[in-house]
This record gives structure tokens, C-alpha cells and sequence, in this order.
């Protein structure tokens, strides 16, 4: 299975260290369409999030977290005993200085065809040398899930305009139920603004930079009587001891 994009978004990475791509811009088979809703129902499955402070008590994220071996040229993933996630308070003012733990990533998520699709697709947008395509990198994945409770609003990203140090990263629409709102913005390291997208239908995507510029999403309403929900992917890659380091 080889998921895509319609347009060329490595060169466009190349120039400015981000791109979007609207979920209308996938070029995806029946097969890829079933594996994909098949990705999809892991969502219902995520651990709660106790570091997660939502505005309301009916406000609440559920998550997983895993890291993952990951060499381009052979494309397997493999996972790693579980660890926590940590970030400093410089990249985190919120949620830093803290081994936070999470539910590892299930089986039923990285064995799914369009999940290791889409993490193959992923990586090759970015700019990384050949010499760097045969070594042992990093994949890390989070599973995240915001509920918002009848007629609330709540933070999508409590610290604020922030960076989480990866070299490249990934985010990824999976489902969004009766949501208003969450607004995805990318910034330089100064503050200014570079572009922003609504993640409003599955695969509405971005990819960036991480290390060299900021992000934030803007809060999230649910205007109707019953719970809604916002699901994403985020997927990272860093190489440990190269010029790819995550930086904490």
C-alpha cells in the first residue's frame, strides 16, 4: 500500500519548511479507504490524559504515545519498550519538566496498512540526505483525542504558540465530530505568522519543521447537546547523534 498526496510536497518543504494539503488532495484507493477507517476506530480506544487541564470538567483528552524504530530504507517499524514523554519547560510551559506517561501505541494502529502507509509517505517529504536513509531512526507517534462536553469550549494546545523540538513532523486529521473551531497556524521562531489551515475533513493535513519555526491551535467549541470530539495524528522523526536531534 502507497498513500499520496496530488501535488509534490517535499519541494515545497524544501523552500519554506512547511506545507498543507487538504484531505480532497489524497489520491487513495478502495483498499487504502477501508484500511484507513479501519485506522480511524483506534481513536476509540485512547488512555486518559491526566496532564491535560481542560477548562470544564466535561473537557478532557484522551491519548497513547509510543516511539518506534524506524530505518527509511526498509520501511518496518518496530516499537519500543514503553517510555515516558518528556519535554522541557522551554519547549513546554505548560506540561514541561515532567515524565509524562501515556498508553503505548496498540498493534491494532501500527500494524494497520495505511498507518505504516502514511508513516512511509511522511518521512519522504522531507529534505533528509541519502547517507542519513539507512540508519536507525526515531518514529514517534501520538494518539490524541479532545473532548469537548455540550455547548463548551476548550484549549487545543494550553502552551500556547510553542515548538516540540522534532526535526520534521506531521499532523494528521483522523476525525472531527460536531467541532467548531481549531484553527492550525505556524509561525518563525519570532512570532510571525507563516500560514494556517482548519483541519475540517479526515486527512487534512500539515507537515513542518518543527525545530525551526512554532505552532499553536486555537481553541475548539462543540455547540450541541451531546460530547464532541477532535482526533489527531501527529507523526515525528528524529535521528539520535546526527543533526537531526529532537531538541527537549
Amino acid at each position: 500500500m502507497a498513500v499520496q498526496v496530488s501535488t509534490n510536497l517535499r519541494s515545497t518543504i524544501a523552500k519554506q519548511r512547511y506545507v498543507t494539503a487538504s484531505a480532497s488532495q489524497w489520491e487513495l484507493s478502495t483498499d487504502e479507504q477501508e484500511s484507513f477507517a479501519a485506522l480511524q476506530s483506534c481513536w476509540n480506544n485512547l488512555e486518559f490524559d491526566k496532564y491535560y487541564g481542560g477548562t470544564q470538567l466535561s473537557n478532557y483528552r484522551v491519548r497513547r504515545y509510543s516511539d518506534f524504530d524506524y530505518v527509511p530504507t526498509v520501511g518496518e517499524l518496530r516499537p519500543h519498550n514503553h517510555l515516558a514523554y518528556y519535554q522541557s519547560k522551554y519547549q513546554n510551559s505548560y506540561a514541561g519538566d515532567q515524565n509524562r506517561h501515556f498508553g503505548d501505541v496498540l498493534p491494532e494502529t501500527y500494524e494497520n496498512k495505511f498507518f505504516q502507509a502514511l508513516v512511509e509517505y511522511d518521512f519522504k517529504q522531507f529534505p533528509v540526505p541519502e547517507k542519513y536513509l539507512n540508519h536507525n531512526w526515531i518514529c514517534h507517534i501520538h494518539m490524541i483525542r479532545i473532548v469537548v462536553g455540550s455547548n463548551q469550549t476548550t484549549s487545543v494546545t494550553p502552551e500556547g504558540i510553542h515548538s516540540d523540538g522534532y526535526p520534521f513532523a506531521a499532523v494528521h486529521l483522523m476525525t472531527k465530530k460536531d467541532i467548531a473551531g481549531g484553527e492550525s497556524r505556524v509561525y518563525t521562531l519570532d512570532g510571525d505568522q507563516l500560514a494556517s489551515l482548519t483541519f475540517e475533513k479526515p486527512l487534512d493535513s500539515l507537515w513542518f519543521e518543527d525545530r525551526f519555526m512554532k505552532h499553536y491551535v486555537t481553541p475548539i467549541s462543540n455547540k450541541e447537546e451531546v460530547e464532541a470530539h477532535r482526533d489527531i495524528l501527529a507523526i515525528s522523526f528524529s535521528l539520535p547523534d546526527s543533526p537531526y536531534i529532537t531538541d527537549v
